[in-house]
């Protein structure tokens, strides 16, 4: 038989307090959700006049013919070939070619510089390293090899790949190789 005794005269919870606690809870709460609803409603609002000035520009001025899509397409085609003349005149060409001084070994000449989006493995990044493609002529394929190894070891250049290289003859005696080579650089 198990005796328990009970010397308390009344409940220890305090009802008053916490009702009291709870409808405050409930006021703040309810303050909160008629808030909300009434932003949501504002950016609503804020949507659909935005949608409608959109239409209304869509649509251009009044009594205005409609634009035909092979203007558009042509104007189309002169941004991005503006873009295209932007991007290249971007391009810190003294910062590539001092970096490029400091790599390229004596027997290698290098024929072109092609700084495009293509380029580089994973494209151009505006704000880190740009892609480049280097096309050149070298006496010997060890010429080629030290050229790539002075690119990885050397600071701001990154991610080299030789993409190709073929022989070159020229006459009977006279023999070199032409590569192409791609990778990133950073001008800092």
């Amino acid at each position: 038989m198990k005796l328990t005794i009970n010397l308390a005269t009344r409940r220890y919870v305090n009802l008053r307090q916490l009702n009291a606690v709870l409808a405050v809870c409930f006021v703040v709460v309810a303050l909160l959700l008629i808030y909300l609803v009434r932003e949501v409603a504002t950016n609503q609002a804020e949507i659909n006049r935005i949608k409608g000035q959109m239409t209304a520009a869509n649509r251009g001025p009044a009594g205005a013919p409609p634009i035909p899509a092979a203007q558009i397409n042509e104007l189309d085609a002169k941004i991005v070939f503006a873009n295209t003349l932007i991007d290249r005149k971007t391009t810190n060409w003294v910062g590539l070619l001092d970096k490029l001084e400091q790599v390229v070994p004596a027997g290698v000449m290098v024929t072109q510089v092609d700084p495009s989006s293509q380029a580089g493995v994973g494209g151009k990044e505006k704000k880190g390293p740009q892609g480049i493609k280097i096309t050149g002529l070298a006496l010997s394929f060890a010429n080629i090899r030290t050229l790539l190894e002075t690119m990885e070891r050397t600071p701001g250049f990154s991610d080299v790949l030789l993409l190709n290289q073929n022989d070159v003859k020229v006459g009977n005696t006279q023999h070199g190789y032409s590569f192409s080579v791609s990778c990133k650089v950073s001008y800092r």
